[in-house]
């Protein structure tokens, strides 16, 4: 039983037990006794709902906890193309310039992996990883260019400057249209070391990321930052000198022959570009290191954010994301994360309300189900689904108060295999469906869960619109003609006899 059942049960059955109770400390425990001893009479109701798709125009895309790169298309929900843009920053006081007669030998772009090191060595001794967060084929190349980002990029809103700027996935940047790289790409787990030749010294350094994770490795123009900033002293005289004169760089993945490439999820804390230049000190040459960090990423120090360009075209989603049926609800709902779509939900739409309302139910349990369209491609399906308040943008009480138990859990049937996702929405059923000053149905919202969905502080009943996962699923909806799959709101009740 749950929580609300047992208040309802104090409020009804106090008067009829008055006699045999001696405090109401011990309401609760009669309470349970009386619906497992015959007192209530429990069933089940499955109720109507309309459920239909939804496209998601952007997201929020700065300031988030992984950012996405690459190319990834199937035939369910068509084509996406994740791109990163980053202003960069260095630690000024650490730096007083180039020195005499300087000479880039090499410009990196250092990007690592997540990736799990294996038990057992390469041949030659060196550590074996396994890429944890590429998804799709990553054995097809796609193509990754670099540009120099033109647009200044504000920390804080110019309309009101005492609030942070956000950035969406839909925004649109100014670059320099030459290419600081270009070249095909795909993610290699052996990628674990990094060769800087410094031709004056007849010398190779051998660069490797803590724990000798395998990294994206970008080299840039070294033309480029030769002509631009050895020699621009007053450029690196400060943080907010540099990043107004070099505004950021622009990583950008787009289709090479084959779309059905991958796409990788990115920790950036780590990410840097790495200027590998010779000095003359004391009339003898010298090599060094100027390293830029990516701006934003786990503090408010600058920007750093993703852009996804997404494209429907030709898949199973497009007329149900182009033509959603909101008056009926659709036969299939198409739920992907990363800017991509999802399912708007009415509860109790074709029925009389007042009159469910009037049967003075007690609530044991109320769920909204989904089952997994089996036909649908199953390589990249979500663990979890969210569902929240859509037309106030909140959360539900459920996921404030019934956390533990609030799920949208992906469920694998009998024989192993992925069967549905059920959300547990008593409390929310119970005050839309109780007598005296019952909440109104709203217009619910179904997405794949992102773990900055739930509340981080209490009183936060916000939903915040980030998310950087492209794992996707197909639910059947209310009108699916598999009449035993469709969506549908189960409610399970207890009656007073």
């Amino acid at each position: 039983m749950t929580t609300k059942v047992v208040k309802i049960i104090k409020q009804v059955s106090f008067v009829l037990l008055i006699g045999i109770i001696s405090c109401e400390s011990d309401i609760e425990g009669v309470g349970v006794n009386l619906v497992d001893n015959g007192a209530f009479e429990t069933n089940s109701y499955s109720s109507e709902i309309i459920s239909y798709n939804h496209n998601i125009d952007n997201v929020k895309a700065n300031m988030l906890g992984q950012y996405l790169l690459g190319v990834y298309k199937n035939e369910d929900f068509g084509q996406i193309e994740a791109s990163i843009v980053s202003q960069l920053t260095f630690e000024d006081a650490l730096f007083s310039g180039f020195g005499d007669s300087p000479s880039i030998d090499s410009v990196l772009v250092s990007i690592p992996y997540h990736a799990t090191r294996q038990a057992d060595d390469n041949d030659n001794g060196s550590p074996k990883f396994v890429l944890d967060s590429v998804f799709g084929n990553k054995d097809v190349a796609y193509n990754l260019s670099v540009y120099e980002v033109e647009t200044y990029l504000n920390t804080l809103n110019p309309s009101d400057p005492s609030e942070e700027l956000d950035y969406y996935s839909d925004q649109s940047y100014d670059f320099n249209p030459t290419a600081l790289y270009t070249g095909l790409f795909k993610p290699n787990e052996k990628d674990t070391v990094a060769y800087i030749e410094r031709p004056l010294l007849a010398d190779r350094d051998t660069i490797k990321m803590p724990g000798a994770l395998p990294f994206i490795q970008i080299p840039l123009d070294k033309e480029f930052f030769t002509n631009n900033f050895l020699f621009n002293s007053s450029a690196f005289q400060s943080k907010t000198a540099f990043i107004d004169f070099f505004r950021g760089l622009l990583i950008q993945a787009t289709p090479a022959s084959d779309p059905e490439a991958s796409i990788t999820s990115l920790d950036l804390s780590t990410a840097t570009m790495s200027i590998y230049y010779t000095n003359t000190v004391d009339a003898v040459k010298t090599k060094q290191t100027l390293e830029f960090s990516f701006s934003g990423v786990s503090s408010n120090n600058g920007i750093t954010s993703t852009l996804y360009n997404r494209d429907y075209s030709s898949s199973n989603a497009e007329p149900f994301i182009t033509n959603p049926n909101t008056l009926l609800g659709d036969e299939k709902l198409y739920i992907q994360g990363a800017s991509g779509s999802m399912a708007l939900i009415d509860v109790f739409a074709n029925e009389n309300i007042e009159e469910i309302r009037n049967n003075n139910w007690l609530i044991n349990q109320a769920n909204l189900i989904f089952y997994i369209d089996q036909s649908s491609d199953l390589s990249l399906l979500p663990e979890r689904l969210f569902l929240y308040n859509y037309q106030d943008n909140t959360q539900l009480t459920d996921a404030l108060t019934e956390t533990a138990t609030y799920d949208g859990l992906l469920e694998n049937d009998e024989t192993g295999n992925p069967w549905r996702y059920k959300i547990n929405i008593t409390d929310y059923i119970s005050n839309v469906l109780k007598l005296d000053d019952p909440l109104e149905p709203t217009k619910l919202g179904l997405k794949v869960f992102n773990t900055s969905d739930f509340p981080t502080i209490v009183g936060d009943e916000s939903v915040s619109d980030l998310s950087w996962t492209i794992k996707g699923v197909v639910v059947h909806g209310n009108t699916t003609t598999d009449i035993d799959k469709r969506s549908k709101l189960e409610i399970i009740y207890s009656e007073i006899n």
